[in-house]
């Protein structure tokens, strides 16, 4: 029955329409219930939708970064490069939801202004930008990973009269850089991926850094026939391979591979040297499963950085350009790995100029370019890339109100407590897919959004079975969970950067690890477990 106080009732309402969204939208309508995806975008995709900044693209192969669910969408999927740029991707997500029939339950332009649980009801008010209000049974936030921008504010911003741009949110339209003078200010992956692109045509670039990362080359190009046949006729084998792996990605040199099951520490210099060259080769993330004691391990670490360093340096001619562009202070994976094309090999052009704004830190805009404290720099265009609030940006920005009366973003005042990455107390009947407490960040969130989107959905599904209306994380199941991932991240190296896996590259937001570092299986094995013992830690109502 209708409720008056509400244009619409529904069992499952979706924020977001990327890769998780998507997936949701999928699973929870072919499990017989009433679902709506909310999107602010005009156009699914999520990161692929706004993200559209020359050259963007992805960092785990094309072959790995796509659903597993539908065989018969693995096979008629031709992609076009071993690492899908942008444009693919988007037109993937796009056949995606064109073939399973999912636009009509996906609302594109409607952002969530709030969301309060009215307990009496055992349902969740959304109030859309729209005006309308819906009653939802479940919410699943599948609002991604890294699309809340780092709000980073320039003095007299407004005062610049050139053209002004935001990676995050790129004009739909051709952005033409010929003959103008270009600033970008970062150099993590969006920038990495940029620079060279923007190079090509400017008359000028000037990259304004803060912090140099190390960055991998990305070895794309044209996908292989031959290796994506031979894929193809062993995806069961290949996706299971995946899916018992830590990170979610196992091809190196184009050949299937668990990751290297050593430790670094009892390898010898020779044969340490010997992994790293061949991991260099193969290019992308493969550095991450080279050794397993690499996060945890300073003097391994520390090798594999004096490895990059050595590289990075053979790749720029000019040595003053190099030592400003080569990362000296923080472990290398701790933040995470760039990669790129022809990225270094940029500064060698006469052009290109790289400015170091810890030396010499940005005043202020002007009405033709930027001020530093000792220089400054006439521009037509800037382009701003500094970064995400990750992982809880997204959900914390939204006022999100739970079972007493607190909000989100208050409960998380000192970092995300989550049960196994799902859900968290008191907050009842809201999923997160893709979020804090899960693997993702560190494994492919294509395969863990159908990991816990099944999970999620067993759970509804026991719910209808037992007539039960409600279901909340348990105190002690926040508690224990918050533990193993502080315990797996206790002895690592993450804590010598100011990385985005803790927060630590947002000031004032608290310093824990948000994402489990104990792997995809691990993690599986844990959350079975919970569901096996019939759903131990979570509370359910009738």
């Amino acid at each position: 029955m209708q409720n008056k106080d509400f244009n619409r009732n529904l069992d499952v309402a979706i924020i977001g329409a990327g890769f998780s969204g998507l997936y949701m939208v999928h699973s929870m309508r072919n499990r017989g219930l009433s679902v709506k995806s909310f999107e602010k975008g005009n156009g699914v995709g999520g990161t692929w939708y706004w993200n559209r900044y020359p050259g963007a693209g992805s960092d785990i192969e094309s072959l790995e970064y796509s659903y597993s669910f539908s065989e018969e969408l693995q096979q008629e999927w031709k992609w076009k490069e071993r690492y899908a740029s942008q444009p693919e991707l988007e037109a993937y997500l796009e056949h995606v939801a064109d073939r399973f029939d999912l636009n009509k339950d996906i609302e594109l332009n409607v952002s969530v202004d709030e969301m309060v649980w009215i307990q009496d009801q055992a349902r969740w008010k959304v109030t859309l930008s729209t005006g309308e209000v819906i009653s939802a049974r479940f919410m699943v936030m599948a609002t991604g990973l890294l699309s809340s921008p780092k709000k980073v504010e320039f003095e007299a911003s407004d005062e610049f009269k050139g053209e002004l741009y935001k990676t995050y949110d790129w004009p739909h339209e051709d952005v033409s850089f010929k003959g103008k003078k270009v600033g970008i200010i970062g150099t993590g992956s969006t920038a990495v991926q940029a620079i060279p692109i923007i190079a090509e045509t400017a008359d000028e670039l000037f990259v304004f850094q803060r912090t140099p990362n190390f960055s991998a080359p990305r070895n794309n190009g044209p996908l292989d026939p031959e290796y994506e046949n031979r894929v193809k006729a062993m995806y069961p084998e290949w996706r299971e391979m995946q899916k018992n792996s830590f990170g979610g990605y196992v091809s190196v040199n184009f050949q299937p591979m668990f990751p290297n099951p050593n430790a670094g520490a009892d390898m010898s210099d020779e044969q340490i040297l010997e992994e790293f060259e061949f991991r260099w080769k193969s290019g992308g993330l493969a550095f991450y499963t080279s050794f397993y004691d690499l996060l945890g391990n300073k003097e391994l670490n520390d090798k594999l950085g004096d490895f990059f360093r050595d590289k990075i340096r053979t790749k720029i001619k000019d040595p003053k350009k190099a030592e400003k562009l080569i990362p000296k202070d923080y472990p290398i994976l701790t933040k995470r790995l760039c990669a790129d094309t022809n990225y270094y090999e940029t500064f060698n052009n006469d052009y290109v100029h790289i400015v170091d704004i810890k030396e010499d830190p940005i005043i202020r805009f002007i009405e033709n370019g930027i001020q530093t404290q000792n220089n400054t720099y006439e521009l037509d265009q800037i382009i701003i890339a500094t970064g995400f609030d990750a992982i809880t940006g997204a959900m914390v920005n939204l006022n999100i109100k739970g079972a007493d009366g607190k909000t989100l973003s208050e409960e998380w005042l000192q970092g995300p407590r989550t049960n196994a990455g799902l859900m968290t107390n008191g907050f009842p009947n809201m999923f997160f897919v893709n979020g804090p407490g899960s693997c993702t960040g560190f494994f492919n969130p294509v395969l863990n959004v159908e990991y816990q989107g099944e999970w999620i959905g067993d759970l509804i599904d026991h719910m209808r079975n037992n007539d039960h209306s409600i279901v909340d994380s348990d105190v002690s199941g926040d508690d224990t969970w918050s533990e193993k991932m502080a315990e797996v991240a206790r002895d690592t190296l993450f804590w010598g950067s100011n990385n985005w896996y803790i927060g630590a590259n947002i000031d004032g937001k608290a310093q824990v690890m948000q994402l489990y570092l104990g792997g995809f299986p691990a993690y599986k094995e844990y959350t079975k477990e919970l569901a096996d013992q019939n759903y131990r830690s979570f509370n359910f109502l009738n």
